[in-house]
């Protein structure tokens, strides 16, 4: 049944994922405290950078690639064939380009030789992310969750031995590089099960698929813009340990996204099935993935607000217990880029990704402008609170564009209940500052959901309609 399906992926993906996600924090202490600010601060910096060419050589292919085999009767293996080829060929060049263009700024050689290693395993990263497509549209992410799963283990396990041994800080880049190597190798077997992707070389199918693509690879690289240039900014208007204290905060932030990308991901096939064949069913998936949403943003917020210098001790140690108030300014936004991921892929859905354009290209203006404006006099938390700005002007443009399109398009009637639920999980919160973390979080999870259960935020009878055949 199709929602057992949904459901069964979002509880395995998710579950790899948390696990995921402690591997990377267990990663990210032992960083921190082997490489100190100013070293950790570099770390973050290879990754921003590198991460600027990972979305150039994207040309918007994911997206388009998952929305074009989710379509009925579609020929499968020639579009992931062709648009892996694409990615593929596209990154090499452009990953090339990444060790030549560092060299044009003014950091260490270190940082040089650590982006030239890091290329490697970004351009690994790359290449996964067609694959990824072919999962979604089987609804099988939990084989995705294992490989990365597999490729953390690997990167945790390199990096306790470079610690170890003291190899030092180009090791620490390449265990990374090694770690994407796994889950690289592992995610191609799994999808071979699904689509025997192979290179093509079919130019004449090419052209209407970069025709499809590029406007989206276009608000796709004004997103990274203003989502990355806050760290890059940071490292050339302020030293390395301000980029540190910032990313710590910013890392966790990007743990988190992994929820979104990944349950939105699996409606996606849903969405693009019925954006144009069932308006009404399409709307009714939309709202029970606005509602799912929400339900964990609230508690998200509103649990990091009160919990972030414990949660940033524990990970990193005193020596980053600044990152704790740029955590909670990122946490506001975190919750609004949840809601961001639903509302982009809904305009892909409906073939309006020409708009993004210009929404990400407006969030790329404001981002620069606040980032000039407030890092050299505030830096990390003006790099912060640029952030929060530049995520509610996006999501607002999109939730107007999609407006226009769609009639009565969201309900926000069950906002109030979560909200009433968070508010009560943090009275509790409040009175067990002195508590540890863990029972902290768990005595906050279960007064959360329980008293939304009780309100009728969430009842039995809405879990069920989750297994039932029809969505």
């Amino acid at each position: 049944m199709l929602n057992r399906k949904i459901v069964y992926n979002t509880i395995v993906s998710a579950g790899a994922r948390i696990i995921g996600l402690a591997l990377s924090l267990i990663i990210i202490g032992l960083l921190t405290r082997y490489l100190g600010q100013d070293g950790f601060g570099y770390y973050s910096t290879i990754l921003a950078f590198l991460f600027f060419f990972t979305v150039l050589a994207d040309l918007g292919l994911y997206s388009i690639c998952l929305r074009e085999i989710s379509r009925p009767g579609a020929d499968q293996r020639k579009i992931a064939s062709n648009a892996f080829t694409l990615r593929f060929f596209a990154g090499l060049f452009i990953f090339t380009l990444a060790p030549l263009v560092v060299y044009l700024f003014p950091y260490p050689g270190q940082v040089k030789l650590g982006i030239l290693i890091g290329a490697v395993g970004f351009w690994l990263m790359s290449n996964q992310q067609i694959l990824v497509g072919v999962f979604q549209k089987n609804l099988r992410m939990d084989k995705v969750a294992l490989g990365e799963l597999l490729g953390r283990l690997v990167q945790l396990g390199l990096v306790i031995f470079f610690i170890k041994y003291d190899f030092g800080f180009l090791f620490i880049v390449s265990a990374l590089v090694f770690g994407s190597l796994i889950n690289f190798i592992l995610v191609f077997i799994f999808s071979r099960k699904y689509i025997l992707i192979s290179f093509e070389f079919n130019f004449a199918f090419w052209r209407p698929l970069l025709k499809e693509s590029l406007p989206l690879a276009l608000a796709i690289i004004f997103t990274v813009i203003y989502f990355k240039i806050d760290t890059i900014m940071l490292s050339l208007m302020k030293p390395p340990a301000d980029v540190g204290i910032y990313n710590l905060a910013y890392k966790f932030l990007e743990s988190l996204l992994f929820f979104p990308a990944m349950f939105v991901g699996l409606i996606m096939p849903l969405m693009s099935e019925y954006a144009f064949s069932a308006m009404e069913k399409f709307k009714e998936i939309t709202q029970k993935t606005l509602d799912i949403l929400l339900i964990f943003i609230i508690p998200m917020i509103f649990g990091i607000l009160f919990l972030s210098k414990d949660i940033v001790t524990l990970i990193a140690g005193q020596d980053f217990i600044l990152s704790a108030g740029v955590l909670n300014i990122l946490i506001i936004a975190a919750g609004i880029i949840f809601l961001g991921v639903l509302f982009s892929n809904m305009i892909i859905a409906l073939k309006k990704q020409k708009s993004l354009i210009y929404i990400y290209g407006i969030g790329v203006i404001v981002n620069l402008v606040a980032n000039f404006i407030f890092i050299p006099k505030y830096s990390y938390y003006g790099a912060a609170w640029t952030t929060l700005l530049t995520e509610l002007v996006v999501t607002l443009l999109m939730l107007i564009v999609l407006s226009k399109f769609i009639k009565e398009i969201f309900s926000f009637k069950l906002f109030l209940k979560y909200l009433s639920a968070g508010l009560i999980m943090s009275l509790l919160l409040y009175f067990l500052s002195n508590w540890s973390l863990f029972i902290s979080i768990t005595l906050a999870i279960l007064i959360y959901f329980g008293f939304l259960y009780l309100i009728n935020g969430i009842s039995t009878k809405k879990i069920l309609v989750l297994v039932k055949k029809d969505v």
